[in-house]
C-alpha cells in the first residue's frame, strides 16, 4: 500500500512522458540535420576512395534510420499517439530496425577502427589487405550476421506487455523469461560489446602505430641528415610529391581523430543501457515491488534515451576534431 502511495505521488508516468516529449525533439532535430550534412561532406570528391570514409558513410546511414525509427515513435509516445504501442507488426518492425540500425552503425565503426589500424601499419602485407572490395564485403557480413541476431525480435517483442510491468506496451514478452534474457543479451553483446572491444582494441593499436611511425620519422631526420646542397636538390625535385603526401598524411591523420574521438563518445553514450541490461538480465528471477518496476522503468527510459547520443552527435563531434571534415563544410557552404 505504502509503495503505490509513493508511486503516485511521484507520477512516473509524467516523468516518462516529459523525457520521451521533450529529451527526444533535440536528438531529432540536431541529429538529422547532422546526418544530412555529413552524408553531403562525405560524398565529396575528396572522400571518394577513402575506405575509412566509406564506413563512415555507411555508418551514417544507419544513424539516421535509427533517429527516425528509434526516436520518432517515442517523441510521439510523449503525447500519446504512438502507433507503434499498438499494432504488433509495427511495434516489431520498429524494434528491429533500431536495434539492427544501432549494431551496424557501430560495427561499421569498429570496421573504421580496423582499416585505420592497417592502413597505419609500417607493414606491407597488412596494408596491402586493405582494399574497397573487401571493405563492402565486410559491410555485407556485418548486416547478414545482424539479421540473424535480431531476428528473434520478430517472436519476442509484443504489445501490451506495460499490463505486465513492462516500461511500455511495445516491449519483450513479460511472460517469457527466455525471451528477455535473449533478446537483451543480443543487444548487449552485438551492439554494444563486441563493438566496444573491437573499437577500443584497434583504436589502442592504431595510437601504437602512429606513434612508432613518428619515432621513426624523428629518428631517420636526426641520424639521416642531408647536407644543405643535397637538401636543396631534393626540395626541387620532389617538392610536389612532398606536398601531396603530407595533405594526404594530414587528412589520414585526422580521421584518426576524429574516429578515436567518436570511439569514446560510443562507449560514454552506451554505458548506461549496458549496466542496465546486465542488471536486468541479474535480478530477472527478483520478486519486485511496484515502486521499484516504476523506478526501474524510468532509469530504462532515460538509458534508452542516452543511447541515442552516439547517433546524433557524429556530426559535431567531426566538426569540431577534424580540419579536413570542417574544410569541406565551408566548401559545401559557399557552393550553396
Amino acid at each position: 500500500m505504502n509503495n503505490i502511495t509513493t508511486t503516485a505521488s511521484i507520477n512516473f508516468s509524467l516523468i516518462n512522458q516529459i523525457i520521451n516529449r521533450y529529451v527526444s525533439i533535440p536528438f531529432l532535430f540536431f541529429g538529422i540535420i547532422g546526418n544530412i550534412l555529413n552524408l553531403l561532406i562525405f560524398t565529396r570528391k575528396i572522400f571518394h576512395n577513402n575506405i575509412c570514409v566509406t564506413y563512415f558513410r555507411a555508418s551514417t546511414i544507419f544513424d539516421s534510420l535509427v533517429i527516425i525509427v528509434g526516436l520518432l515513435p517515442r517523441l510521439f509516445n510523449g503525447f500519446g499517439i504512438d502507433p507503434t504501442q499498438y499494432s504488433t507488426v509495427l511495434c516489431r518492425i520498429r524494434f528491429f530496425i533500431t536495434y539492427f540500425g544501432g549494431y551496424t552503425a557501430a560495427w561499421f565503426i569498429s570496421l573504421a577502427c580496423v582499416e585505420r589500424y592497417l592502413s597505419s601499419s609500417r607493414d606491407i602485407y597488412k596494408r596491402q589487405l586493405i582494399t574497397m572490395k573487401r571493405a563492402y564485403i565486410s559491410m555485407i557480413c556485418v548486416m547478414l550476421v545482424g539479421f540473424v541476431a535480431f531476428g528473434e525480435q520478430f517472436y519476442c517483442i509484443d504489445i501490451n506487455q506495460n499490463l505486465l510491468g513492462a516500461p511500455q506496451s511495445c516491449y519483450q514478452l513479460k511472460v517469457n523469461i527466455h525471451c528477455q534474457i535473449a533478446d537483451s543479451l543480443m543487444q548487449f553483446i552485438f551492439e554494444i560489446l563486441l563493438p566496444a572491444i573491437f573499437m577500443v582494441t584497434f583504436g589502442l593499436l592504431t595510437l601504437r602505430n602512429v606513434h612508432q611511425t613518428q619515432n621513426r620519422i624523428s629518428a631517420i631526420r636526426t641520424n639521416h641528415l642531408p647536407a644543405s646542397h643535397q637538401l636543396t636538390n631534393i626540395r626541387n625535385n620532389t617538392s610536389f610529391s612532398v606536398e601531396v603526401n603530407r595533405t594526404v598524411q594530414k587528412r589520414d591523420s585526422q580521421l584518426i581523430t576524429m574516429l578515436l574521438i567518436q570511439v569514446a563518445v560510443f562507449v560514454i553514450s552506451t554505458l548506461p543501457i549496458s549496466i542496465y541490461k546486465i542488471y536486468s538480465i541479474a535480478t530477472i528471477y527478483s520478486t519486485k515491488s511496484t515502486l521499484r518496476k516504476s523506478w526501474e522503468n524510468t532509469i530504462f527510459n532515460i538509458c534508452v534515451i542516452s543511447l541515442f547520443i552516439n547517433n546524433s552527435v557524429t556530426f559535431y563531434v567531426y566538426t569540431l576534431t577534424g580540419r579536413v571534415f570542417r574544410k569541406e563544410l565551408m566548401k559545401l557552404f559557399r557552393l550553396a
